[in-house]
């Protein structure tokens, strides 16, 4: 397996939030992409449904992209449950091909910079390329001010052990992790980018950065901010 694979054996279950929440996502979610009912958006990768069913409640037509089949299954079950249309693709980021089609797209949950410096920015130019002339992109992810100011090299969580790493010549954080218990064991490396570095990506895409919010409230990021939310829109 490639250095930059190591989600494809990550569980299942580790990080993803219960279904009954992402309602407030949702609602920032509209707001920052200036999304109305009829407006087709883009979520990938979209997890098992969580903050897309509350778009399509509000009227927007979701497609949703994930690598996860078992995750894919559960959203069209969620939404074939609550009556909504949605579409939704078994796809790994780097590969989707969507041209011109969605007036917003967004990567949420700290789910971007976990390939390589070029991946990375292929997948913005494939975000992109999506959107119509006008169109917004929304990415989340961790502060890295926030992470490396109060960094822990071991937490213990439960039956859960883990230590990470910071590497500065690439700018990312490796971690270890270990169940204590049945012995099992996992990686994850994730780039951390500053907001110009997110800033140059963008543009670089073709996106002018409309605003870097740090708050699902909508203020602008500040030092201290836990989460950056970086908002562009197609040129």
């Amino acid at each position: 397996m490639a250095a930059m694979e190591w989600f494809a054996d990550f569980p299942k279950h580790f990080h993803i939030k219960p279904d009954d929440t992402g309602a407030d996502e949702a609602a920032f979610i509209r707001k920052a992409l200036h999304l109305r009912a009829g407006d087709a958006v883009l979520d990938a990768p979209c997890g098992a449904g969580r903050v897309s069913i509350h778009l399509a409640k509000a009227g927007i037509h979701v497609t949703g992209v994930d690598l996860t089949p078992s995750y894919i299954k559960r959203a069209e079950k969620r939404f074939a449950e609550e009556g909504l249309r949605g579409k939704f693709i078994v796809s790994d980021l780097r590969e989707i091909e969507f041209d011109n089609e969605f007036r917003g797209a967004f990567n949420w949950q700290g789910s971007f910079g976990y390939f390589s410096e070029e991946d990375n920015l292929d997948v913005i130019r494939r975000y992109a390329r999506s959107l119509r002339p006008g169109g917004r992109l929304l990415i989340d992810q961790p502060s890295r001010e926030w992470i490396l100011r109060h960094f822990r090299a071991s937490v213990r969580k439960g039956e859960i052990e883990s230590t990470s790493h910071w590497k500065p010549q690439t700018e990312r954080v490796d971690t270890h992790f270990r169940n204590i218990k049945s012995g099992e064991y996992w990686n994850m490396t994730i780039r951390l980018y500053t907001p110009v570095q997110l800033e140059h990506l963008f543009q670089k895409a073709g996106l002018e950065v409309e605003a870097i919010f740090g708050e699902l409230n909508a203020q602008p990021y500040r030092r201290g901010a836990r989460r950056i939310y970086v908002v562009g829109r197609k040129l």
